[in-house]
C-alpha cells in the first residue's frame, strides 16, 4: 500500500516579504502583529546573533514554509 503525506501550507503566493516584496515563506507572529519574510531575509536575521535574539523575543509563533522551494 502506497500512502502519500500531503503538507498543507498557510502562506500563499500573495503573501509578500516585508523587506523586499518577494514571496513570503516565513511568518513570525507576535503580540503586536506579524512579520513576513522571504527565505533569504529570514536566514539573514536568524544567522545574526542580535537579529536572532530580537526575532525570538518578538515571536509567539513562527510559520516556516521554506521547504516549499526544496
Amino acid at each position: 500500500m502506497n500512502s502519500t503525506v500531503q503538507k498543507s501550507y498557510v502562506l500563499g503566493s500573495s503573501d509578500r516579504c516585508d523587506r523586499c516584496g518577494a514571496e513570503a515563506l516565513v511568518m513570525v507572529t507576535g503580540l503586536n502583529g506579524c512579520l513576513m519574510f522571504c527565505g533569504h531575509h529570514y536566514n539573514k536575521i536568524i544567522d545574526n546573533a542580535v537579529g536572532y535574539d530580537k526575532i525570538m523575543k518578538f515571536a509567539v509563533t513562527i510559520t516556516d514554509e521554506r521547504d516549499k522551494i526544496n
